[in-house]
C-alpha cells in the first residue's frame, strides 16, 4: 500500500473510532465533557472533522456534513443547487494550460495537469447527479423539509429559479464539450476528447430531458397552487358572509336542464351478486361448491292427499314440443368423445371446418367457446402458436388448439 492510502486507512480508523461524536454532530453543535470526550473532540478537530461554533461547542464539517445528507437525502430549506460553472471555468483554464504544456514537451507537468482536469471533469458531472438527486427527492416528498403550505408554495417558486439557472448551466456545459472536442482534435490529444465527450456530453441529452422534466411539474404545482389560491378566496368570501348572516335561511336554485350534476344526489340502486353457473374455470366450480354446502337441504315435497284422486295429463299432439340441439355442443360431444379414445391430437379448427353446421359459427368463436368448454371437463389442450419476429411480444397469439384425452384416460 503506498504512503497516501496508508494515511486514508488512520484517517478513517480515527472516524470510525469516534462515530458516536459524529453522530452526535450531524444533527447538532457539539460541548465537552469528561475526560474522555473532549480527548474525542479534540482528536476530531486537529484531524478537520469538527469545526469551532460557539464557546466550547463545535460542529461538524460542512463538507462531510453534506456528504451525509447526500447519502441520507436530508436536506434543508432552501438549498441551494450546486453552480457548475465555477467548475467549468476551472476546467477550461486547465484545458488552456494543459495544451501550452503540450506544446512544449513538458510530460511530466502534462500528467499531472491531465489528472487534475479529469478531476474538474468528474466534478461537474458529479454535480449535475447531485443537482438532480436533490430535485427528485424533494419533488416526489412535496419538500418535506416544510409543512407549512406557503413555505412549500415559496419553495416551489425558488426551485422554478434555480432549474432555469441550472438548464442554462447544462447547455453551457455542451457548448464547452464541443469546444473542447474541437481543440483536442486539432491537438493531437484524442484522450481529451475521448473524456469530455464521455464523461459530459453523451449525458447531456439525458441530463436536459430530466431538467426539463423537474421544470414541467413545478410548473404544473405553481398552477394548481393558482387555482387553489382563487378557491380559497371564494371560500374565505363565503364563510365571511355566513359569519356575517347567521340567521339567513340561505337561497333556492332555479333547477333547469343545464344545472350542474354536482347539485343533486343520484339514487342508489341495490345490486343483488349472482354466481355465473356457466363459468368453467376450475377456481369458480370450487366456490360454486362451498356456496352450494352452505345451502340448507331442500324440502321434501308434500305427499298428495288421498281424497284428491289420481291426476289427469292431458297430452296436445298439435302443440309438442320439439328440443333442439345446438349444432355446436353437439359437435363439442362428438369430439369428446373421438378424443377420448385416441392418443393423437385433435385439431379444434380442422374439426369444425369438417362440419357443414358450423359454416356460420367463425374460427374465433368457435375457438373460445370450445376452449373454456373442454378445459372445464378435463381435456388436455395445447395451443398452436404463429412464429413471433417481435423480440419482446406483449400478446401470446395462436391461430389453433390441439385437444388430447386426460392424462388419467391415456395411463
Amino acid at each position: 500500500m503506498s504512503e497516501r492510502g496508508d494515511q486514508v486507512q488512520k484517517l478513517l480508523a480515527s472516524l470510525a473510532k469516534h462515530a458516536d461524536l459524529i453522530a452526535e454532530a450531524f444533527d447538532g453543535a457539539v460541548s465537552g465533557g469528561d475526560k474522555q470526550r473532549n480527548a474525542g473532540i479534540e482528536a476530531l478537530f486537529g484531524l478537520g472533522v469538527l469545526k469551532p461554533y460557539d464557546e466550547d461547542s463545535y460542529r461538524l464539517n460542512p463538507r462531510l456534513r453534506e456528504f451525509f445528507a447526500d447519502y441520507f437525502s436530508s436536506y434543508h430549506a432552501f438549498q441551494a443547487l450546486r453552480r457548475v460553472s465555477g467548475t467549468m471555468q476551472q476546467a477550461q483554464e486547465q484545458w488552456r494550460e494543459l495544451r501550452r504544456l503540450k506544446r512544449l514537451g513538458a510530460s511530466k507537468d502534462v500528467a499531472r495537469l491531465y489528472a487534475a482536469f479529469d478531476e474538474s471533469i468528474v466534478e461537474m458531472a458529479y454535480s449535475i447527479e447531485h443537482n438532480l438527486a436533490m430535485l427528485h427527492s424533494l419533488l416526489s416528498t412535496q419538500y418535506g423539509n416544510v409543512d407549512d403550505l406557503s413555505s412549500k408554495l415559496r419553495q416551489n417558486r425558488y426551485y422554478s429559479k434555480q432549474v432555469t439557472q441550472f438548464l442554462r448551466d447544462v447547455k453551457g456545459i455542451d457548448a464547452f464539450v464541443e469546444q473542447i472536442a474541437e481543440e483536442a482534435v486539432a491537438s493531437g490529444m484524442t484522450d481529451v476528447r475521448h473524456l469530455v465527450t464521455r464523461r459530459l456530453g453523451a449525458r447531456c441529452l439525458n441530463w436536459t430531458s430530466q431538467i426539463k422534466d423537474a421544470q414541467a411539474v413545478i410548473s404544473k404545482r405553481l398552477f394548481e397552487a393558482k387555482l387553489m389560491e382563487d378557491r380559497l378566496k371564494r371560500l374565505s368570501r363565503f364563510a365571511l358572509w355566513l359569519t356575517r348572516h347567521k340567521t339567513a335561511d340561505g337561497w333556492d336554485l332555479a333547477v333547469e336542464n343545464s344545472a350542474s350534476e354536482a347539485l343533486f344526489r343520484p339514487e342508489c340502486i341495490e345490486l343483488r351478486p349472482q354466481p355465473d353457473v356457466a363459468d368453467t374455470d376450475p377456481s369458480a366450480w370450487d366456490n360454486l361448491l362451498v356456496a352450494v354446502s352452505k345451502l340448507p337441504p331442500k324440502k321434501a315435497p308434500p305427499a298428495p292427499k288421498a281424497e284428491e284422486g289420481p291426476q289427469l295429463l292431458l297430452e296436445d299432439e298439435a302443440n309438442e314440443v320439439v328440443e333442439v340441439v345446438d349444432p355446436a355442443r353437439k359437435a363439442l360431444r362428438e369430439l369428446v368423445a373421438h378424443a377420448s379414445q385416441l392418443d393423437a391430437p385433435i385439431s379444434l379448427l380442422h374439426w369444425k371446418r369438417a362440419r357443414p353446421e358450423l359454416a356460420d359459427v367463425s374460427d374465433e368463436a368457435w375457438l373460445m367457446f370450445s376452449c373454456l368448454q373442454l378445459k372445464g371437463g378435463g381435456m388436455r389442450l395445447s395451443f398452436v402458436e404463429q412464429p413471433v419476429l417481435d423480440p419482446f411480444p406483449v400478446n401470446e397469439a395462436f391461430y389453433d388448439v390441439e385437444v388430447r384425452r386426460p392424462l388419467h384416460e391415456a395411463a
